[in-house]
């Protein structure tokens, strides 16, 4: 059958592809939904905007607590701005969410997250975002500009 499809494609001129392209509803700052798929983005970890009833916070640099997960759901709805966004599709992880490299034409949605400060790079699963993430520090932006946990450590101790 991929054969098959493979040779329509080239002989007939198809675009057949397997993104998923659409208005998105931002949910956090690493998951949106597109004709009801739920996408959780590959190479990033964003804070929580809500994980059992509780909101991931932050530092800043004068110790003050801010609400990163808040914010970093605020940033990715700024990066879209009720635009179209395509997604590819990498698989599903264990929670039944398809994985996925979103962009807004060519601006890939992990890269300026991370860029940004409001996600970090998932290392443990890919350096696909390590540069955005140096340079994020570098800077100081978003969450590295005072203290924070690591996403999957905070969800990991707020878990109820």
């Amino acid at each position: 059958m991929r054969l098959l499809i493979f040779f329509l494609s080239l002989t007939l001129g198809i675009n057949i592809s397997a993104d998923i392209i659409g208005e998105a509803e931002v949910t956090d700052g690493d998951t949106i939904i597109i004709n009801d798929i739920r996408i959780r983005f590959t190479g990033s970890d964003a804070p929580e905007s809500y994980f059992f009833g509780k909101t991931q916070t932050c530092l800043d640099g004068d110790g003050r607590e801010w609400e990163c997960g808040n914010a970093a759901t605020q940033k990715l709805k700024e990066l879209i701005n009720n635009q179209t966004v395509r997604c590819t599709d990498e698989g599903q992880d264990r929670y039944g969410r398809t994985l996925g490299i979103c962009y807004v034409g060519e601006m890939d949605l992990q890269a300026e997250m991370v860029k940004s400060g409001m996600a970090v790079a998932y290392l443990r699963y890919s350096d696909r975002y390590e540069k955005e993430q140096n340079y994020a520090k570098k800077v100081k932006a978003g969450m590295w500009a005072g203290e924070f946990k690591q996403p999957e450590v905070w969800r990991r101790e707020n878990r109820d």
